[in-house]
């Protein structure tokens, strides 16, 4: 099932709502209180791990006490944190079901194509990076996935977690994509990013993102990049050139990518809006049912 971008917007609107009122209930101030098998514990659910194949995490809702198993295998602290939190965004928001089976890429927004996982994941997130704790500290440093990863470790989440938080977040004009296979599978973009950028087509290969697909290495940091090679519409001054910073995820053959505009680079053209019909009716700050449906 695809979800319109209000549907989607509405969804992690009222996810986060619930999660910081959880929050303020616990009384939880502080990173370091955010514990999340005590939090499950509050809520009468109770953390097993081990005896679980072929997926990520399992919650079993049942009246008196509800069951949370997470995959043995499960070695990253933030992997599994972020698991448990997900699967109290099933208990706490889906009390229609009964039983929730989340795989790894249920886990992940730009991967998932059920509402009832991406609900989860908002809420795990605002849970475990609660919005009065994490956005002061997306103003702290410019962008890079290296605040991207401090952020990460601070809150004990993954960077894919924290770094589609982050662009939740982030004052800059900044857009998260991420790649499989040579081709754009998902963007998340600031409000004020201003541009577009293609769901599913193939990276230029002047982005240092298609390097990775190409067997070469990723340069570290924040890099040049010509604005052209990532970013679509009239209004881009061909000569401007925008930062560019990607990482590699081999474990799902894919790149994360961090993209900043840091200087101004618009050239306008008398009469025309921001974007074209086309561009309008095709893009959004979430690209994920546009992305996945075509799948």
């Amino acid at each position: 099932m695809s979800m319109s971008l209000d549907a989607i917007r509405e969804t992690e609107r009222t996810a986060e709502q619930r999660a910081d009122q959880l929050i303020v209930k616990l009384e939880i101030s502080e990173v370091g209180e955010i514990d999340i098998e005590a939090i499950a514990m509050m809520l009468d659910a109770l953390v097993i791990d081990g005896g679980l194949a072929g997926a990520e995490a399992r919650l079993t809702r049942s009246p008196k006490l509800s069951f949370i198993r997470v995959n043995a295998a499960i070695g990253e602290p933030g992997r599994r944190r972020f698991a448990i939190a997900h699967e109290l965004g099933h208990l706490l928001l889906q009390q229609n079901s009964q039983l929730a089976l989340c795989s790894a890429k249920d886990l992940i927004t730009f991967y998932t194509n059920s509402p009832d996982e991406l609900e989860a994941s908002v809420f795990g997130a605002a849970l475990l990076m609660p919005t009065k704790m994490f956005e002061p500290l997306c103003r702290d440093a410019k962008p890079s996935l290296k605040h991207v990863s401090e952020l990460a470790e601070h809150f004990q989440v993954t960077l894919t977690a924290a770094s589609t938080r982050y662009i939740r977040f982030c004052p800059h004009r900044c857009c998260l994509v991420v790649s499989k296979e040579g081709k754009i599978r998902y963007h998340r973009k600031t409000d004020d990013f201003g541009y577009f950028i293609s769901p599913r087509e193939c990276l230029n290969p002047a982005t240092h993102a298609a390097d990775f697909f190409k067997g070469e290495p990723l340069p570290k940091g924040m890099r040049k990049v010509n604005a052209s090679a990532w970013l679509k519409g009239k209004r881009i001054d061909s000569s401007q050139t925008i930062l560019e910073e990607s990482i590699a995820m081999p474990s799902y053959d894919s790149v994360m990518t961090l993209l900043w505009i840091d200087k101004d680079i618009d050239h306008y053209v008398t009469g025309e809006d921001e974007y074209d019909a086309e561009e309008e009716a095709s893009d959004s700050r979430w690209s994920w049912n546009r992305t996945r449906r075509q799948d």
